[in-house]
């Protein structure tokens, strides 16, 4: 069954917001070298690097990170490759997702999600190489719905 899309309302514009604003005192705590510039996936990388190894254990800071980190990446696919932020309701539940090309390939992806695998296994360094693989991915969707 095809998730159930809806744009987002107020309330989760406000968390999106909230969680955006966070990430520059993350970086600036995990990634010091990197707090006088703008948060980039780049600096996100290495400060989700420097949290990782910190071994965190309390489920709400990890949650925290997940979701914020997340943001970030939803926000940038957002800016550079054409996504929006939606609410998508499919079997396994509702969750915050950006989406691409709506009836022409309707590209979703679940930010937290795909943030909450790479923890699970430990990985580290993914966030600008996957977005740039998302973006040319989705461009290469685009190009076979336009001929």
């Amino acid at each position: 069954m095809p998730a159930k899309i809806s744009p987002l309302n107020a309330a989760e514009n406000a968390y999106v917001t909230r969680k955006l604003g966070e990430a520059p005192a993350f970086v600036t705590r995990f990634s010091p070298g990197d707090a006088d510039r703008a948060v980039t996936l780049d600096s996100m990388d290495r400060a989700f690097a420097a949290w990782l190894s910190s071994d965190p254990q309390s489920s709400d800071e990890i949650n925290q990170t997940i979701n914020l980190v997340g943001a970030v990446l939803g926000d940038t696919l957002c800016r550079e490759a054409g996504f929006a932020w939606v609410i998508a309701n499919d079997e396994y539940g509702t969750d915050l997702a950006v989406m691409a090309l709506p009836d022409e390939g309707d590209v979703l992806v679940y930010p937290a999600n795909f943030v909450a695998k790479r923890w699970e296994r430990r990985e580290t360094g993914f966030l600008a190489a996957s977005c740039k693989a998302i973006a040319a991915d989705t461009k290469a969707i685009a190009a076979t719905h336009r001929r």
